[in-house]
């Protein structure tokens, strides 16, 4: 469709009473209906001038008794207009293809216009080489002739008003002259009529073309907001192309940093533990004893760090793999328990464990569960004072699966953190611990390896008044473990 072609300007040639700056798909889209209605009117032409001619002329008589040279001169003069105007037709065509630009805009504006005038003016010539004078039939029957060819395809094809001007015009005016020169009533009369006819069609016109314009203009309005939308959407589809790239490299990175530092740190460890023991033999002053043995315990810390890190990074990966099974929850607990408890001794404070009937056994992965206890009580002791209390219970929840929660009556969380409190290196200060301020990590593999069990972990705190620590394991499989059966 001409339509869809985009244009530069918007023509002089056109209305232009609005300030608002004007699409100029619009304007194209407008040229393109002046042109059609300007080919079909053209082609009417062509077939009607004929009949017209006969039936008004010596040849057949019946409206009229027109000379042939008249005759011949009417069909000429219709016949090179007809051609003029479907050579530019055809040009149109070719040029339309085009982006039009600011001249080729304005170059069409005012040709269809011309075009169109030249077409009105020659149905109005048309009437003056066929009238006779004194016949009224032949009045009406060249004047509907000639309203009709140019009315019809302005009520249908609905040009905007410079079109219309330039079709109704000419006409008008010279078959109003020819009608009024007369000056018998019945021609007076329809020289009244013939302007009646103009303004009527004028106005049904000018409704029509601002509500076809209006269509187009909302067609065109959509269009653009479909374009910024997918234009919106493939850069948010970028965007997040970009971020998920950056963090699988990160997360390659942590991985690969992690492997990289374990090789030389367990070296480390070896070492100083072998000094600490005095394995090869005395290593003299008691300051190197005391010197591995702190090596020795900073390089546990930081394994523990970097073990942590790379558990991170393998659930953002998704590599976390797990083997879950149905094992014995006081067993779990106990084992896990001991490393930590001497913990809450030096501070020292209270643990309560509390096992539900219904909870003695537990389907989970054994290394990821002791490690998800340890990190949520190992928080309980950092962010509760000395002589706190600190609460372990295992039970069933209603929906019968397996759920841990770790409270106590610390210092709680303030309710901005609760947010992302879950996020890698999220902390919450500890103003009355600075000693002990961990990575950030403990809660982020808390939440991972909930999600990667596919269930799910939370916290509820107030400030003041202690946190607890949810979590959440599934329902174990109908057939038992063989470990149990």
């Amino acid at each position: 469709m001409i339509c869809a072609v985009g244009g530069a300007v918007m023509s002089p040639v056109l209305s232009k009473t609005r300030n608002q700056p004007r699409d100029d798909r619009l304007e194209i889209c407008r040229i393109h209906r002046g042109a059609e209605a300007l080919c079909g009117a053209a082609t009417i032409s062509a077939y009607w001038i004929f009949p017209t001619i006969l039936l008004s002329s010596q040849w057949l008589g019946v409206f009229g008794n027109a000379t042939p040279l008249r005759g011949i001169l009417a069909a000429a003069l219709i016949a090179g207009v007809y051609l003029a105007i479907k050579s530019a037709g055809r040009r149109f065509e070719i040029d339309a293809r085009k982006k039009p630009t600011s001249l080729i805009v304005d170059y069409w504006s005012l040709r269809v216009v011309t075009l169109t005038g030249l077409l009105s003016g020659a149905w109005g010539l048309v009437v003056w080489l066929l009238w006779q004078d004194g016949n009224v039939a032949n009045h009406l029957f060249v004047s509907l002739i000639a309203l009709s060819v140019v009315a019809r395809f302005l009520i249908s094809r609905s040009v905007q008003p410079a079109y219309f001007a330039a079709a109704v015009a000419p006409l008008t005016i010279l078959l109003f002259l020819r009608a009024a020169t007369s000056f018998t009533p019945q021609d007076i009369a329809l020289a009244a009529v013939v302007c009646g006819y103009a303004a009527f069609v004028a106005r049904d016109t000018r409704h029509y073309a601002q509500k076809l314009d209006a269509t187009v203009e909302v067609y065109y309005a959509n269009q653009d907001l479909a374009q910024e939308l997918k234009k919106a959407r493939d850069d948010a589809l970028l965007k997040t192309a970009e971020a998920e790239q950056a963090n699988i490299l990160k997360t390659k990175f942590m991985a690969n940093m992690s492997h990289e530092l374990r090789t030389p740190l367990n070296a480390i460890l070896g070492f100083s533990e072998m000094i600490a023991r005095e394995k090869l033999g005395p290593v003299g002053s008691s300051r190197y004893l005391e010197y591995a043995t702190d090596i020795h315990i900073s390089g546990e810390h930081l394994l523990t760090l970097i073990n942590d890190l790379l558990d991170v990074a393998k659930i953002e990966a998704g590599r976390m793999e797990i083997a879950p099974y149905l094992m014995e929850t006081s067993q779990a607990l106990d084992s896990s328990l001991k490393l930590i408890t001497a913990r809450a001794r030096e501070r020292p404070q209270t643990v309560v464990l509390r096992i539900a009937p219904d909870a003695t056994r537990v389907y989970a992965d054994e290394r990821a569960f002791k490690q998800i206890l340890i990190n949520l009580v190992s928080n309980a002791v950092k962010y509760t004072h000395e002589g706190g209390q600190i609460d372990i219970v295992a039970e069933r929840n209603a929906a019968g699966e397996f759920q841990l929660m770790v409270g106590d009556n610390g210092y709680g969380i303030p309710k901005a953190k609760l947010v992302d409190i879950f996020n890698p290196f999220s902390q919450v200060d500890n103003r009355y611990d600075d000693e002990r301020q961990g990575t950030g990590l403990g809660l982020a593999l808390v939440k991972g390896l909930a999600d990667v069990h596919g269930r799910r972990a939370w916290i509820e705190s107030e400030e003041g008044k202690g946190t607890r620590a949810f979590v959440v394991f599934p329902a174990p499989p109908d057939v038992e473990d063989r470990r149990y059966a």
